[in-house]
């Protein structure tokens, strides 16, 4: 048991990512090792049938550039039914054949997580931690985090300066100063540890339900999105559709969308979708007009960010997918961010690409809320598309000459 370890013993990662294979045992949350201790077992009268995969996926570490055992875990969701393969920078790609070649419809979920990186060590031995990815720094404090180390995995926590030391006009952290606490001394105690520049930070993991139908964690941006994707592909497994569909693990999508630029480029896709977990706009005082992004209200079909506008007919059709299937959906048009159809709907001479996500309160800090009618109303609206869309549905959603 990782509570009642030795001192001096080495640390183990106190949640079984490692574990792979299919995930359908409710009973993991009851089990009380990891972050869910078996004396708080507050659970929905009836159980989801999504919530140990949605735990799994969101208790994985994966910061950019160290994915790779998140892509195992998917892999392990999908390998008995598609074909996997990989593209250099190691995004995922599983493919499902269609009864027709064409059209190719590409699944897009970034596995990367915003983390950190160690970028030096002081002679006081706190952990100096270069940003992957944008963070929202006031909820940093007090943060518990992760190193993964070549030795094995060490926690440690982000320095809070107490209200006693801090001038009244300190507000905000600056990125620049991000230190680690590893509650050792000196740099000598610190390599002993068996941490290194380079290694990788993520937040620790704890995953709790919230009333009946909420459920907290890191990382929901976007392992709402990735466990979305696996989903629609089990779904295919034991159903004919006509288009070939290919879903991407995509790596780097924090740091730039480099993955999706890549994997665009292997997969070859008439259109795509890019599935996500979006920042909730329904805090107090948030939102000037009604919220395009409300817990509780159902996916989130996106029309337009900074980086990409979205095909209007494509965007139009989901929309009357979910209104005639009751699926309860809201459009956004979001003033900021980015996703991975940034660098997919301007490859192969044009796109064609869809951006459907999960609304998410508390982006982009250690710990985020994701409401299960939103994450069910991704899937089901996720499992029309893939299952509808045929090439006369092609045709009409790519061509210009008709409107």
């Amino acid at each position: 048991n990782w509570m009642n370890r030795q001192p001096g013993s080495r640390f183990q990662y106190p949640y079984n990512h490692r574990r792979v294979g299919r995930v359908n045992l409710f009973a993991d949350l009851n089990r009380g090792d990891g972050y869910l201790p078996a004396a708080r077992k507050v659970l929905p009268p009836m159980p989801h049938p999504h919530l140990p995969l949605l735990m799994e996926l969101s208790s994985c570490p994966g910061p950019p550039g160290g994915e790779q055992q998140l892509a195992r875990l998917l892999q392990s969701q999908m390998e008995d039914f598609c074909d996997i393969r990989y593209d250099g920078l190691g995004s995922l790609l599983a493919e499902k054949p269609g009864l027709l070649e064409r059209p190719r419809l590409l699944l897009c979920a970034h596995m990367d997580e915003i983390g950190f990186m160690v970028q030096s060590i002081t002679d006081k031995g706190f952990l100096r931690l270069q940003p992957l990815g944008s963070w929202n720094t006031l909820a940093l404090a007090a943060s518990r985090l992760v190193i993964h180390t070549g030795k094995g995995d060490v926690p440690g926590v982000i320095p809070a300066i107490p209200p006693h030391f801090k001038k009244q006009a300190e507000s905000q952290r600056d990125t620049d100063e991000i230190l680690a606490d590893l509650g050792v001394f000196s740099r000598q105690e610190v390599q002993e540890v068996g941490v290194m520049l380079g290694d990788l930070v993520t937040p620790a993991p704890r995953f709790d339900i919230f009333g009946l139908k909420v459920v907290a964690n890191k990382a929901w941006d976007d392992r709402a999105g990735c466990a979305a994707m696996v989903l629609a592909m089990q779904h295919l497994d034991k159903k004919v559709h006509s288009a070939t569909v290919i879903a991407a693990g995509t790596v780097q999508e924090e740091v730039g969308g480099r993955g999706a630029t890549t994997a665009v480029e292997v997969a070859k896709p008439d259109l795509a979708i890019v599935l996500e977990g979006a920042p909730a706009d329904d805090l107090p005082g948030l939102a000037k007009d009604e919220p395009q992004g409300a817990l509780g209200r159902g996916c989130q079909i996106r029309l337009y960010d900074p980086t990409t506008i979205v095909n209007r007919k494509l965007w139009q059709w989901a929309r009357d997918l979910a209104a005639g299937h009751n699926i309860p959906h809201q459009l956004a048009v979001r003033q900021s961010g980015s996703t991975d159809a940034r660098p997919i709907h301007v490859a192969h001479g044009g796109i064609p690409t869809l951006v459907i996500a999960t609304p998410v309160r508390y982006i982009h800090s250690p710990v985020g809320l994701l409401h299960l009618d939103d994450f069910e109303a991704t899937v089901a609206l996720l499992k029309i598309i893939v299952e509808t869309l045929d090439l006369k549905t092609f045709e009409y959603l790519t061509s210009y000459k008709k409107p």
